[in-house]
């Protein structure tokens, strides 16, 4: 495999605190920090949180352009920096070169990591968030012990099941009133 010839790279310089992209944004190419620092933050709770600090030599948001999907995060100057700029047809080039089966590999390995950071930004940590996924759960269980049922009915089971779900509901009455705030509190498709 050859190495990128300089004409396919971009040279930009970023003064400290510009933003290289946002998080949602499209993936128009990857980027290699060659001097200075780049944080890339994550918002969170009215908030961002810092996912990682990168340095001379390492690749960034290759991801959006491996996977197809938006930005999962913004990507900061914490100082004067200097970023080689990889287009993305230039790394898409570069990826059809290898073995599909190797390009196939990187894809996983790009949803896992996606997928880890989105069990860490969602995860419950509010009254509401637990209940949410106890009824979720409940849910699941109703659905395979109605699969079960067919092969061995136990009315006993479903019975204490119920008696479950009431005491879920009861629990998101009482807090029904208690609006939470924070802008990761979890939602249907996150359970």
């Amino acid at each position: 495999m050859s190495v990128l010839p300089a004409t396919d790279l971009t040279m930009l310089r970023i003064a400290k605190g510009d933003v290289l992209f946002h998080e949602g944004d499209a993936g128009d190419a990857a980027y290699i920090v060659d001097s200075g620092a780049i944080g890339i933050f994550k918002a969170f709770e009215g908030g961002r949180i810092r996912l990682a600090t990168l340095r001379d030599g390492e690749l960034f948001g290759e991801m959006a352009i491996i996977d197809g999907s938006p930005r999962m995060a913004d990507a900061v100057a914490l100082e004067n920096s200097v970023v080689l700029k990889i287009p993305r047809d230039v790394f898409e080039s570069k990826l059809r070169q290898y073995d599909p089966f190797l390009r196939g590999l990187v894809q996983v390995l790009v949803h896992n990591l996606r997928n880890v950071h989105r069990a860490y930004m969602r995860r419950p940590r509010s009254v509401q968030d637990f209940v949410a996924v106890l009824a979720k759960h409940a849910d699941g269980l109703r659905r395979y012990l109605a699969m079960l049922q067919e092969m061995d009915p136990d009315a006993e089971a479903l019975k204490h099941l119920d008696t479950l779900e009431d005491a879920i509901g009861d629990l998101k009455n009482m807090f029904s009133d208690r609006h939470d705030r924070r802008k990761s509190v979890l939602t249907d498709s996150d359970l």
